[in-house]
């Protein structure tokens, strides 16, 4: 009776166990950053990145657009036919930066953040089809520019972004393409990516996701558990 008694007891033990863990990385995890990472103006987006010294690597002028998910960062630079560069999933915009620096003379980079990542809004909500949601943002910024024609070059992991924004605005779009040499994440998490609680303590807790691991580059501005929620809901909504 014992024993049977101890066997009962022990998954109960194991899940008591498991479940303690979980908080305290979630503790750990959802613990706010001394850096702000939502900036409304571009003084504060230049004192944001001159606080994670990430200054020097992303040296462009900042710009900001309301879009029906939130407040987008990005970057417009030079003048002529137009190249819309997505950063990839839990990293931002300067992932774009080789291409903002070596356009050529009479072309045009636009380097957003999407909402959710980089400089751009972390809204608490997320919605319910990401990639969608993403599209959309991306949607009303070009008719904020009144853009047409756009080559669209996009990450790996945000090529389905890329494409459905093509569905929406086919005027606007000209062309798609995945960059083959964007930084890229272990691709280890996305077997467990829609595992409900092992997705979430490896995304959001660990920001496995983020090229570089979550204190790298590309990993710093999405800085807490809140804030990788918007990785993870794209991930599970594009598989990579």
């Amino acid at each position: 009776m014992r024993r049977i008694a101890i066997a009962a007891a022990a998954p109960l033990g194991v899940a008591l166990l498991a479940y303690a863990l979980g908080l305290g990385i979630y503790a750990v995890a959802s613990a706010k950053t001394g850096v702000p990472t939502e900036p409304r103006t571009a003084e504060e987006a230049d004192a944001v990145l001159g606080r994670l010294g990430l200054a020097q690597q992303y040296p462009f002028s900042h710009r900001f657009a309301l879009t029906p998910h939130g407040r987008m960062h990005y970057v417009d630079e030079g003048s002529g036919p137009v190249t819309l560069c997505l950063h990839g999933n839990a990293s931002w915009s300067l992932e774009c930066a080789g291409l903002l620096r070596d356009r050529a003379p009479g072309t045009r980079v636009i380097a957003p953040d999407l909402v959710g990542f980089g400089l751009s809004e972390k809204p608490d909500a997320q919605p319910r089809y990401a990639v969608d949601a993403h599209a959309a943002d991306l949607g009303a910024l070009l008719v904020q520019l009144d853009l047409r024609d756009a080559q669209v070059v996009a990450s790996p992991s945000t090529a389905a972004v890329a494409e459905a924004l093509a569905r929406l605005a086919p005027q606007r779009v000209r062309a798609v393409t995945t960059a083959a040499d964007a930084p890229h994440a272990s691709p280890a998490p996305l077997r467990f990516v829609k595992t409900p609680l092992l997705g979430e303590l490896l995304v959001q807790g660990f920001g496995a996701l983020a090229p570089g691991g979550p204190h790298g580059p590309y990993g710093r501005l999405q800085s807490n558990w809140d804030q990788r929620a918007s990785a993870l809901a794209l991930a599970r909504a594009t598989g990579s």
